[in-house]
């Protein structure tokens, strides 16, 4: 007789002390903790984007992990995010249902395939409108855009000197030379 593997959802590890726990499937996926670089251009993200976000007051940029549930068994914690002001979502909850308009990752060498396969596939999946992969040893960030068929396309490859473009933020333009500063 096979083994019966649980799945696990929000309810299940909400209570966990540890950081960083997501859910791929149900399996309960372990993120070591950031690195520096990685939390520094985190709040780079944040200090060129927030101040767009808040004086047009279109919702919710998050330069720190906010736990997502995309699915019951399908959970992460971005490294940023965005989440228009349209959308429902209750301030004093530790958690977010649904998909965010935007999701930044910071790819990590320790969990690349992680975030440019696994999360890829689920934030395409589940809907999230723009996903930006941010890589640190290339120098660069790729934008992708949901279209309308449910399929990212590449929107493009920017590095430093290039101006980031996004349709979630049409009038926001970053250079990631000031993101990875």
């Amino acid at each position: 007789m096979p083994a019966v593997v649980a799945k696990l959802t929000w309810e299940d590890i909400k209570d966990r002390p540890e950081d960083r726990l997501e859910l791929v499937d149900g399996e309960l996926i372990m993120s070591p903790m950031a690195s520096i670089k990685h939390q520094v251009i985190c709040q780079n993200f944040g200090k060129a984007i927030l101040p767009t976000v808040d004086a047009r007051r279109l919702g919710a940029f998050y330069s720190l992990p906010i736990h997502v549930v995309l699915a019951p068994g399908t959970e992460y914690e971005p490294d940023c995010c965005f989440i228009a002001a349209s959308r429902e979502r209750d301030p004093d909850s530790p958690v977010f249902f649904g998909a965010p308009d935007l999701i930044i990752e910071v790819i990590s060498e320790s969990n690349r395939s992680h975030d440019t396969v696994v999360k890829f596939r689920d934030y395409q999946r589940f809907g999230v409108r723009e996903y930006w992969l941010v890589d640190p040893r290339e120098w660069h960030v790729r934008v992708f855009h949901l279209n309308a068929s449910g399929q990212y396309e590449l929107l493009g490859v920017y590095g430093m000197g290039d101006r980031i473009e996004s349709r979630v933020f049409p009038d926001l333009a970053i250079d990631p030379a000031a993101i990875f500063a």
